[in-house]
């Protein structure tokens, strides 16, 4: 199809365009706004020792395992316990995550909870108790074998994750643009109507030779031409 034509249908059915971006725009506000709020703390844990070349690669190897020892039902149960959530220790580790940092030897903890100061002492609680049961654990090694976790900073303020309206909002823009667009050339696409000589020669494969106008409408009280007269008598008798 040439550009002239995909530039006529934009000017026949563009006015869909819009429409459908206002439509999508406003359902993603709409669902973002019945979205419950879920913010996040963040914290993180230093693991240190007196390492030479050899033990720093076996503690990198380490410290994945040593990460996910937090993700236990022991330590969520004694944070439930503690903070007294009454959330059971299931629910709350669905609120929290941990990743390694092994470049800087640290393991960040992030809890997430509909409230922001309690997302926050969920991560400290998580980073305490876990630094409290690692060392009970280190006790039996000697000293130059100890790991030693700590807590590395306060946990931070607790900031909104979801829902992030402006992120959806702008994405159900662009992609309301794109279906509209698609919109616009599937309906041109399904309708089959010749509404110009190029229609006729392009679907029918001939040549258009004459153009037969639309004859104007008549001005009211206009009387009718000589021609006219016995045409409406005749109507009017039959």
């Amino acid at each position: 199809m040439p550009l002239g034509e995909y530039l006529a249908v934009l000017r026949r059915r563009g006015w869909i365009i819009p429409l459908v971006v206002i439509a999508a725009t406003v359902s993603a506000y709409g669902v973002a706004r019945l979205q419950s709020p879920v913010y996040r703390s963040t914290i993180r844990l230093e693991v240190t020792g007196r390492f030479d070349y050899g033990a720093q690669l076996t503690a990198e190897r380490q410290l994945s395992p040593l990460a996910q020892r937090i993700l236990t039902t022991e330590v969520a149960s004694e944070v439930d316990r503690r903070l007294r959530l009454d959330l059971g220790a299931p629910a709350l580790l669905a609120r929290v995550h941990v990743a390694p940092i092994v470049e800087n030897m640290q393991i960040e903890v992030d809890a997430d909870d509909v409230d922001p100061a309690r997302a926050e002492a969920i991560a400290r609680e998580f980073a305490r108790v876990y630094e409290e049961q690692h060392a009970a654990r280190e006790l039996g090694q000697p000293v130059a074998e100890r790991t030693v976790i700590s807590t590395l900073d306060q946990p931070t303020p607790a900031v909104l994750v979801w829902p992030q309206a402006r992120s959806l909002v702008a994405g159900a823009c662009g992609l309301g643009l794109l279906l509209g667009v698609l919109l616009v050339f599937a309906l041109d696409y399904l309708d089959d109507t010749l509404t110009t000589a190029a229609d006729v020669e392009r679907h029918l494969g001939l040549a258009c030779i004459a153009l037969i106008p639309r004859a104007p409408a008549r001005p009211a009280g206009l009387a009718e031409s000589p021609l006219q007269a016995p045409l409406a008598a005749a109507r009017r008798s039959q």
